[in-house]
C-alpha cells in the first residue's frame, strides 16, 4: 500500500530530472508514488520522463504556475488517493540519498503532533556545507534557511523542534495540509515562487502543528538551478512575498512591529550593497545599480494591488489560530535569524 506521494515541480529542468528520478528508484522505503508536475517545459522534461521515468504521475500544465501552483497541482492529484499520508516535496535539482524517505517517514510516525518534518539539505557540490535543515524566522517577516553555508560538523545532527520547513525537500502530513488549505490551495499561488513555503509554516504554526527536522535523511541540492541566483526575479518575489506572509500570519501587534522595522531592514541592505557583501550587493553587480530599488518599489506596487485578498485570507487566519502571542513571541526568542543570516550572507 503505497501511503507516501513525492511531488516533483519542474520547470526545463531536463539536465537534472535523471539524477533526481534515479535517487528516488534507489529509494529503501517503496510505499510511494512519485508525481512530477512539468511547468509547461520547452526543453523536453515531459517526454523525457514519459519514455524514461513510466512509472512517474506526469502532469502537465501549458504554463508555469511556479513552484506554488505546481506543487498544488501535485499535491491535488496524490490526494486523490485516500491512501496517501504523506506528501513529500523536493525540488527537481536534488538527488536523495538511498534511507531519505525511509528516515522521514519513521519519523513523522512517531511525532503525530508534527505537520511537517525536515530533512537535512546539503549543496550539491559542496557536501560538507549545510543548504538547509528547517527555517528561521525574523520579526521583520523575513525568513532564511537554518543553518544554510555552515560547514556540517555535526551540529544539526539532533532530531530537534523547529519552526518550519523548506518546501525544496520536505514531508508534509496530509491531515496538517488539509487542515489550513486556503481555497483548495496548500501553497498560496499569489506567491507564485519564494517564501511560500514561509508561508505554509506560519499557518501550520498558528494552527498548532509542530515540525521536527530529520537529519538522519539526507539530500544534496544544487540551488537556484531554475531561478538563477541573485536575479531580478528571484529578489522581487522574497521582497514582496516577505510582506505577504506579515499581512496574512503575524497577529496584530507583531504586524505592526513587523511594518515599524522595515525601514532599518532596508537600511541594512544599502549597507550592505556599500560594503559589498551579501544578496543585494551581488545583485546590483549583476543587474545594475539602481536594480535593488526598483525592485523595492515594484514590489510595493503588487503588495497593494493584493491587499485585499492577503487581509481576507488574514481574517480566515487569525479566526482559527490556536496559538497564544506569548507562545509566538518565544517563536521569535528560539527560532530567530541573525540579521547576519538575513542580510550580510
Amino acid at each position: 500500500m503505497n501511503d507516501t506521494a513525492v511531488v516533483i515541480v519542474n520547470w526545463n529542468g531536463k539536465p537534472m530530472l535523471k539524477n533526481c528520478l534515479d535517487s528516488l528508484r534507489a529509494q529503501t522505503f517503496k510505499n510511494f508514488e512519485v508525481f512530477l508536475v512539468d511547468n509547461g517545459s520547452i526543453d523536453g522534461s515531459a517526454e523525457f520522463v514519459e519514455k524514461e521515468y513510466p512509472e512517474v504521475h506526469l502532469i502537465k500544465l501549458k504554463k508555469n504556475t511556479g513552484f506554488a501552483g505546481g506543487t498544488n497541482a501535485g499535491i491535488r492529484k496524490a490526494l486523490e488517493n485516500q491512501k496517501i499520508k504523506y506528501l513529500v516535496t523536493i525540488n527537481n535539482d536534488t538527488k536523495a540519498d538511498k534511507f531519505f524517505l525511509q528516515k522521514l517517514v519513521e519519523v513523522a510516525e512517531k511525532n503525530p503532533s508534527a505537520g511537517a518534518v525536515a530533512p537535512k539539505m546539503k549543496y550539491f557540490y559542496q557536501e560538507n556545507l549545510v543548504d538547509s535543515v528547517g527555517i528561521l524566522i525574523h520579526r521583520d517577516g523575513g525568513g532564511v534557511s537554518r543553518g544554510n553555508k555552515q560547514m556540517d560538523s555535526g551540529q544539526y545532527d539532533q532530531q530537534e523542534e523547529i519552526f518550519g520547513v523548506c518546501a525544496g525537500a520536505a514531508l508534509y502530513r496530509r491531515s496538517a495540509l488539509e487542515e489550513v488549505m486556503e481555497n483548495g490551495e496548500i501553497f498560496d499561488e499569489i506567491f507564485f515562487a519564494y517564501y511560500e513555503d514561509l508561508d505554509l509554516a506560519w499557518r501550520l504554526r498558528l494552527a498548532g502543528w509542530k515540525a521536527i527536522s530529520c537529519p538522519q535523511a539526507t539530500i544534496k541540492h544544487i540551488h537556484s538551478a531554475t531561478a538563477i541566483s541573485y536575479s531580478p526575479f528571484k529578489a522581487f518575489q522574497v521582497n514582496r512575498n516577505r510582506f505577504f506572509v506579515i499581512l496574512k500570519n503575524y497577529p496584530f501587534r507583531f504586524m505592526l512591529y513587523a511594518l515599524a522595522i522595515t525601514p532599518m531592514r532596508y537600511l541594512r541592505l544599502i549597507n550592505s550593497i556599500r560594503i559589498k557583501q551579501g544578496p543585494s550587493h551581488k545583485l546590483k553587480e549583476k543587474a545594475g545599480i539602481f536594480s535593488p530599488f526598483i525592485i523595492v518599489l515594484k514590489g510595493w506596487v503588487s503588495v497593494i494591488w493584493n491587499l485585499k485578498a492577503m487581509l481576507r485570507k488574514r481574517k480566515i487566519i487569525q479566526k482559527n489560530k490556536k496559538v497564544s502571542n506569548k507562545e509566538i513571541n518565544q517563536w521569535f526568542e528560539k527560532y530567530s535569524a541573525t540579521i547576519e543570516e538575513m542580510i550580510y550572507k
